[in-house]
């Protein structure tokens, strides 16, 4: 490693949502997760979901009655206001309580008879698992549950606006091949179960909208769309994980390798070849939070010392969860 950049058993430990950043752009991943800068500010998006997930666990656990929707509820609002003040609900929406409250009486109409007979076999589990000789990924899975159609991993998302291009991405997403593999490695060929009593993973989207404008006679005006909820099935069969597991060592493989250049570079080099830049992503998603720095250092280690204003030092481990409920290694 370079001197410049203290060693740190972090570079070793991957999780899908890591692999994720880096094969969006590795020299991002170098800037987040190897230098460890991040923003100093709550993410409403991140926030706002773990949210979700405390409220929909007390669902999945105590139903989708009235008693349960008010503690769902509660414990979204506990953990939201710890981060965003009612100042700024206004501006978060509709990521925001009022929202939110709207919205569980209507995901509790759309899914209680659907999920009524499900059985909750594991909730906010994290763990390890492995995908190769001497190689972890790590994981953190919403819900594990037995239902009609099979044992399925169900993964809350949420959103401000529902396209097809959203469901879509998921067929191929690393995370929710990873999710695939846990329940494999969990469930197949103990107590009898089979490659078809694994159904795959639930991608359990909620999108957020503002109440809807109405008319006198109580129809909503023209485009007002309420919020809305969407499943989207991954299942991956046995020759489709056996892909998937040379594709994620193919990524561990590149990692690797740009840490082994890393481990080689110096100060002086007037360009740091490890961890490229994708010039394709910078504006994908939005802008780049280090766009700046990546188009004005050809050799970021040269300005190490130069924490950007509004980023704080901070290494993500993905081995820590706040909310995982159990822990297993597979």
């Amino acid at each position: 490693m370079s001197t410049l950049i203290p060693e740190n058993e972090l570079f070793s430990v991957q999780d899908s949502s890591k692999i994720q950043n880096y094969m969006m752009c590795p020299r991002r991943y170098f800037f987040e997760h190897v230098i460890g800068w991040r923003s100093d500010e709550p993410s409403i998006h991140l926030e706002f979901g773990t949210a979700v997930h405390l409220a929909m666990e007390i669902l999945h656990t105590d139903g989708y009655e009235a008693e349960a929707l008010s503690d769902a509820f509660d414990v979204f609002f506990q953990h939201y206001r710890k981060f965003f003040g009612e100042e700024l609900d206004e501006a978060h929406a509709p990521k925001n309580p009022a929202n939110f409250m709207r919205a569980l009486p209507l995901y509790s109409k759309k899914y209680r008879e659907l999920d009524k007979n499900d059985e909750v076999l594991h909730v906010e589990v994290a763990g390890s698992v492995a995908v190769g000789p001497n190689r972890l990924l790590y994981f953190k899975s919403d819900t594990i549950i037995k239902t009609a159609r099979g044992i399925i991993a169900r993964e809350h998302k949420t959103g401000t606006r529902f396209h097809p291009l959203w469901a879509a991405q998921w067929r191929k997403k690393m995370q929710a091949a990873a999710y695939n593999h846990v329940l494999y490695c969990l469930f197949l060929d103990k107590d009898g179960v089979t490659e078809d009593d694994i159904a795959g993973v639930e991608i359990n989207g909620i999108f957020l909208r503002n109440e809807p404008r109405l008319k006198r006679d109580g129809t909503p005006y023209a485009n007002q769309q309420d919020t809305e909820f969407h499943r989207v099935p991954v299942r991956k069969n046995l020759p489709q994980m056996e892909a998937w597991v040379v594709e994620v060592n193919h990524w561990f493989d590149l990692i690797e390798r740009d840490f082994a250049k890393l481990s080689e570079a110096e100060e002086g080099d007037q360009v740091l070849e490890a961890f490229q830049p994708n010039s394709e992503s910078c504006t994908k998603y939005g802008v780049c939070p280090f766009i700046d720095q990546c188009c004005s250092w050809p050799n970021p280690l040269q300005r190490m010392n130069e924490l950007p204003a509004g980023f704080k030092m901070e290494h993500w481990d993905p081995r820590h969860h706040e909310n995982a409920k159990e822990t297993m290694t597979l």
